[in-house]
C-alpha cells in the first residue's frame, strides 16, 4: 500500500484535513466527515452486495494523495479489491477531490469475475441526529419534494428517485448532487445502524442481476457546504431526542425483563461437559429459546438439544412453518414433552407471523389455558415495522430480533449500534401500543439471512451431529464472540433494550462458537 500522509494516523484510521474539511480514512471509506468544525456526514463508501445481500469484504490495494498542509484543495485516489470468501469479484477506484467548500467523489467499479449482484455503488451515510430535520429531495425530472429525516424509524424509504438532497445541520447548509444512477434514502436505524443511507441501486429495480467480467459501474457525488455564522443562521437546529432516554408514552410499566439464552446450534459432539457452560449464577434455570423448522427431519433432535441446554428450565419455542395445521400438531407435541413458557411461529419466507399462524396460536392458547403465545418477526425490527398492520387484531406480545452487522462488520458499526438499539426498542414499544415485547435473539452476527434470494438448503439429516441453523450459515459466527469486548457489548445491549414493556431479552447461544456469558 502506498500512502502519502495527510494527517494523524490513529487506531481508528488516518485523519485527513484539507481546508475546512476533515474526515477519517478507514480502509476505502471516508468516515466522520466534518466541515468547519461541524459534523456533516457519517461516511461515504462504495459497496458491493451479492445476490443474497452479502456485503463484500474490501481490501485497499493502493492509496495516494496530493495536497499541501496549508492548501484548501487536494486529491485522493483509492484502489480497492472487493471479495467474497477470498475470491475477488470487483475492483473499484475512488477519486476524491476537495476544492474549498466542495468535496467530489468519482467511483468506477469493474467486475473481475462473473457474479450476481443486488447492488453496486456509492453510499452516503447521514448521521441519526438529523432525525426531525427538513430535507429537500431533488429528482431527475427537475422536480423537488419537501420531506424530513424521520424521527420515529421509517418502515420504508423516506426519499426516492433522487438526483440530489439539500439539508442543513448546525451552522452548515449542504447540497448533495448524485450522478450515474438514480438514488434513494432509507432509514438504517431499522437494523440498528447509526445512519440514514442514500444509495443506489433503488429497490424498485429488479435484482439480482447477472454481471459478466469486465462490467463497469460509474457513479459520482458532489457535496457542497455553506457556513452561516449569523445568529440563527439558515441551518436547522438539531431535534430534541431526549425521549430516547425515557419511557415511550405507550409503554406498559412492568418488571425488568428476564434474560434468556438461544439454544446452541453447534455440532452435538462439541457440547461441553459442564451442564452450565455460561456459569451465570443469576440464571438458575434459564429459559432457552429454540427455533425448530417444521418439516425438517431434525426437529426432534433440535428440541431435545434445547432441553439439555435449559438444564431443567422451560423452553421458549418459536416454530418456523407456513402450515397452521402442522403448527397445531407441533404445539401439542412440544407441550407434552416438557415445560414450555412461550410459543411463537413464523412463516419461513416472510419471517413474520401471518394471520393464519396468529389464529393457530390463539387456538392453541385457548386449549392449553395458560399458554403464552407471541407473534411478530424472527428477523429484524425492519420486518415488524413494515408489517405491523398484520398485527392489528393481535392482542398478545410482539417480538423481533437484533443484530448489528446486517450491513457492516466494522468495530465502529457494532459499538454505534448500542444507542440505536434504544431507538429501535422505543419505536417498537410505540408500535406495540401497550402490548409486551420479547426482544431477541440478540446476536453479534445474523443467525440466518432474512433477505437471501437463494433457496434455503434442504435438510436431510435427522441428527444434529454436524450442527444446524446458524452453524451452517455463512458469516454467522463472529471471531470476537468470546472476547471481553463482546461480553461488554451484550451487557450494554441489555441496558439499551431494557425499557418499560420489554418482558424478555434473549441473547447469545447457550454454548459453542456463538455462545457467550450473559451479564450477571
Amino acid at each position: 500500500m502506498t500512502v502519502t500522509s495527510m494527517g494523524a494516523v490513529t487506531s481508528m484510521g488516518t485523519v485527513v484535513s484539507i481546508g475546512a474539511w476533515r474526515f477519517t480514512l478507514r480502509g476505502a471509506e471516508l468516515a466522520d466527515l466534518v466541515y468547519d468544525g461541524e459534523p456533516v456526514l457519517r461516511a461515504i463508501r462504495f459497496v458491493t452486495r451479492d445476490h443474497d445481500w452479502r456485503t463484500a469484504d474490501d481490501t485497499v490495494l493502493a492509496r495516494t494523495t496530493d495536497t499541501d498542509a496549508d492548501s484548501t484543495s487536494g486529491r485522493l485516489r483509492i484502489e480497492t479489491s472487493a471479495r467474497y470468501d477470498d475470491t475477488e469479484v470487483l475492483r473499484y477506484v475512488l477519486e476524491v477531490s476537495v476544492d474549498g467548500p466542495t468535496l467530489h467523489v468519482d467511483a468506477v467499479g469493474t467486475t473481475t469475475t462473473p457474479f450476481r449482484r443486488n447492488r453496486i455503488g456509492l453510499v452516503v451515510l447521514h448521521p441519526p441526529t438529523l432525525a426531525g430535520v427538513p430535507v429537500t429531495a431533488r429528482h431527475p425530472s427537475g422536480t423537488v419534494t419537501e420531506a424530513v429525516f424521520p424521527t420515529w424509524i421509517a418502515p420504508h424509504q423516506p426519499a426516492a428517485d433522487l438526483s440530489g438532497l439539500d439539508w442543513s445541520t448546525g451552522r452548515v447548509a449542504l447540497t448533495l448532487d448524485l450522478a450515474g444512477d438514480v438514488f434513494e434514502t432509507e432509514d438504517q436505524r431499522n437494523w440498528t445502524d447509526a445512519s440514514f443511507k442514500t444509495y443506489s441501486t433503488p429497490l424498485s429495480e429488479p435484482f439480482p442481476v447477472a454481471l459478466d467480467a469486465g462490467s463497469v459501474v460509474r457513479q459520482s457525488l458532489t457535496l457542497r457546504a455553506t457556513t452561516d455564522d449569523r445568529p440563527g443562521g439558515t441551518a436547522s437546529p438539531a431535534p430534541d431526542l431526549a425521549f430516547l432516554d425515557g419511557p415511550a408514552p405507550t409503554a406498559v410499566v412492568a418488571p425488568p425483563p428476564t434474560l434468556q439464552l438461544l439454544a446452541a446450534s453447534a455440532p452435538a459432539a462439541a457440547r461441553p461437559a459442564d451442564a452450565r457452560p455460561l456459569g451465570v449464577p443469576v440464571l438458575v434455570e434459564p429459559v432457552v429459546l429454540v427455533e425448530p423448522v417444521l418439516g425438517d427431519p431434525n426437529v426432534g433432535a433440535v428440541l431435545a438439544s434445547a432441553r439439555r441446554d435449559a438444564g431443567g428450565g422451560p423452553l421458549d419455542v418459536r416454530f418456523v412453518t407456513d402450515d397452521p395445521d402442522v403448527l397445531r400438531a407441533a404445539i401439542d407435541d412440544v407441550l407434552d414433552s416438557g415445560a414450555v413458557v412461550r410459543i411463537g411461529a413464523f412463516d419461513p419466507n416472510s419471517h413474520v407471523t401471518t394471520p393464519a399462524l396468529q389464529q393457530a396460536l390463539r387456538d392453541a392458547a385457548a386449549t392449553a389455558g395458560d399458554l403464552e403465545v407471541v407473534a411478530g418477526t424472527r428477523a429484524h425490527f425492519t420486518e415488524l415495522n413494515r408489517t405491523v398492520d398484520l398485527f392489528r387484531d393481535w392482542d398478545g406480545p410482539l417480538t423481533f430480533s437484533v443484530t448489528p452487522q446486517m450491513h457492516d462488520r466494522s468495530p465502529e458499526q457494532v459499538t454505534e449500534s448500542i444507542r440505536m438499539q434504544r431507538w429501535v426498542v422505543m419505536s417498537a414499544s410505540r408500535l406495540a401500543a401497550g402490548r409486551a415485547l420479547h426482544v431477541g435473539p440478540v446476536t453479534l452476527r445474523p443467525r440466518f439471512n432474512a433477505v437471501a434470494t437463494s433457496a434455503r438448503p434442504v435438510v436431510t439429516d435427522a441428527t444434529i451431529e454436524a450442527g444446524y441453523g446458524p452453524q451452517l450459515v455463512a458469516d454467522a459466527t463472529d471471531p470476537a464472540q468470546h472476547s471481553a469486548a463482546a461480553r461488554a457489548w451484550f451487557a450494554a445491549s441489555v441496558e439499551a433494550l431494557t425499557v418499560p414493556g420489554v418482558a424478555s431479552i434473549t441473547l447469545a447461544e447457550a454454548w459453542g462458537p456463538r455462545g457467550g456469558r450473559l451479564p450477571g
